[in-house]
């Protein structure tokens, strides 16, 4: 009987104990399961998401690519564009720049007739020799569905220009017009902003005038003084022209197309230059001023190409994209003086460089687009034995 009660009561015990156990357990924190890993974000979602606001990424596959190319070759001016692109560009993606300067277009357009496939991949010629070079083969297709933000900003009036209807070659990173310069601190004179004080100076302003090294530059200058048109092929008057500028020519210290030294050292006093040239080093020289002819010049745009020789053309188009951020464009036209082309960029331009700016009436009504009038067929032939004689 005795172990019959001892086995009730050790039964009983354990019955208690398990029924006490029960909400304890049930109480006892659960483990905490792992929190999946994070994904670490690749060089083209990072690329993405550090992008300025108002900017638009290139595609995956031409990121990669590019950044594989690893290499970007320029052909194009010396001391032009700010140098802070170039490093700029190369510092965020890796990329290494290489740059070839040429002295003028004339040197552009030879090359690449002598070797169509040069392993340049970013050239920047101007209108005319964009439409030689589409003319020689010798540029490839632009991708548009690699450069979202030239398709974003590009003004709709460019992407139809007669030059390249659709933007298929080339791309314009801003306009120019030719003008020149002048130091007040010696040339006073009322006939500014006048062609006149270029083409038939006064005699103290004798070797101290600088004219483009361009026969079209100089030419159709000179043409739209006489009030004829920059594309005139007319013999009778483009034989006028060549004997105002035989009558000029002792006048002339220089034929060159980039007189920087020479102007800000004041050994010139008035020089025939772009535009944008002259607003440059007028910025270094104080008592320099910029000139818009009244009778009127040449309007143009400078363009970014990529030759069928790249070897590099998705650096290209990175390096294409990336020029036309607005802040970028706007730093490019701040620093080279020239007309934006780009519907944004206004607003980061200073407010000298947009009082300077020249009116549309004026770029409509005064200025001419360069055809192939002038540089083809007789208009060409008449040009080069103008500027033969006159080089002599």
């Amino acid at each position: 009987m005795n172990r019959r009660k001892n086995l009730l009561a050790l039964i009983g015990t354990v019955v208690l104990l398990v029924s006490l156990s029960v909400p304890l357990m049930q109480c006892a924190p659960a483990a905490e399961e792992e929190a999946p890993p994070v994904e670490e974000e690749g060089p083209y979602e990072a690329y993405v998401s550090s992008l300025p606001e108002g900017c638009f990424p290139v595609t995956k596959e031409c990121f990669e690519q590019a950044k594989g190319e690893g290499q970007l070759n320029i052909y194009d001016w010396a001391e032009w564009w700010p140098e802070d692109i170039y490093e700029g560009f190369s510092e965020e993606f890796g990329i290494k720049i290489v740059r070839d300067n040429f002295a003028d277009m004339t040197e552009v357009l030879a090359k690449f007739k002598l070797y169509p496939e040069v392993e340049y991949d970013f050239v920047l010629p101007e209108s005319r020799l964009l439409i030689q070079m589409k003319e020689l083969g010798v540029l490839q297709r632009i991708n548009h569905d690699w450069v979202p933000n030239v398709n974003e900003y590009l003004p709709e009036a460019t992407k139809q220009s007669w030059y390249d209807p659709g933007y298929q070659y080339g791309v314009a990173s801003d306009l120019y017009i030719l003008g020149y310069s002048y130091n007040t601190k010696y040339v006073d004179d009322p006939r500014i902003p006048s062609w006149a004080v270029l083409f038939e100076p006064d005699e103290k302003y004798k070797g101290r005038i600088t004219m483009l090294n361009s026969m079209y530059g100089v030419i159709g200058s000179a043409l739209k003084y006489l009030g004829y048109s920059w594309n005139s092929d007319d013999e009778d008057e483009l034989m006028e022209v060549k004997e105002l500028l035989l009558r000029q020519k002792p006048w002339v210290m220089a034929y060159e197309s980039w007189p920087a030294r020479i102007v800000l050292e004041e050994e010139a006093w008035i020089a025939h230059q772009w535009y944008g040239d002259a607003y440059f080093l007028s910025r270094e020289l104080e008592s320099l001023r910029v000139a818009l002819p009244v009778e009127g010049s040449q309007k143009g745009m400078d363009f970014m190409v990529i030759p069928i020789g790249s070897a590099h053309p998705a650096a290209a188009h990175l390096f294409i994209n990336y020029i036309f951020r607005p802040e970028v464009n706007g730093l490019l036209i701040e620093t080279i003086g020239y007309l934006p082309n780009h519907t944004t960029v206004g607003e980061f331009l200073s407010e000298e460089l947009q009082e300077i700016q020249p009116s549309e009436e004026y770029l409509l009504d005064k200025c001419e687009y360069e055809t192939s009038k002038a540089y083809a067929g007789k208009g060409k032939e008449l040009r080069s034995a103008i500027w033969e004689e006159l080089k002599m």
